[in-house]
C-alpha cells in the first residue's frame, strides 16, 4: 500500500511506478484478497469492486475537503483468478478529465 503510480491508458489495467514526491495519477490504498469462485469475468470485477469501496472510502474521506477523486480498481480475469491469482487493487486516482496530478502521498 502506498505505492504512487500513473495509469497506462494506453494499455487498460497497466500501473507505471512514479515517486510519490513527483507528479503522478494516483495511490495503491488496499490489495484485498478474493475468495470464492467466480462463474464470470464480471463477477470477479464486482467482488473486487465490493471489497475495495470502504478503504477506497475511508481513504478519500482523510483528504483535504473539496478533493475530488476517482477510483481505480484492478482485479484478475477469471481465468487467472482460477489459477490462483486472487487480490484487486484498491487505487485513489485524480480525475483525468481534469487533467489533474497528485505530487505527494495521500493522508
Amino acid at each position: 500500500m502506498g505505492d504512487c503510480f500513473d495509469i497506462d491508458r494506453d494499455a487498460p489495467g497497466t500501473a507505471v511506478p512514479r515517486p510519490c514526491d513527483t507528479p503522478h495519477s494516483a495511490e495503491l490504498v488496499a490489495r484485498p484478497r478474493l475468495t470464492g469462485r467466480y462463474a464470470t469475468d464480471r463477477a470477479v470485477r464486482e467482488a473486487a469492486t465490493e471489497l475495495c469501496r470502504e478503504p477506497l472510502r475511508r481513504k478519500a474521506a482523510r483528504q483535504p475537503s473539496g478533493t475530488r477523486w476517482t477510483t481505480f480498481v484492478q482485479y484478475p480475469y477469471r481465468t487467472s483468478h482460477l489459477l490462483g491469482s486472487d487480490t484487486a487493487a484498491c487505487s485513489l486516482a485524480a480525475p483525468s478529465t481534469a487533467g489533474g496530478s497528485i505530487s505527494h502521498r495521500l493522508r
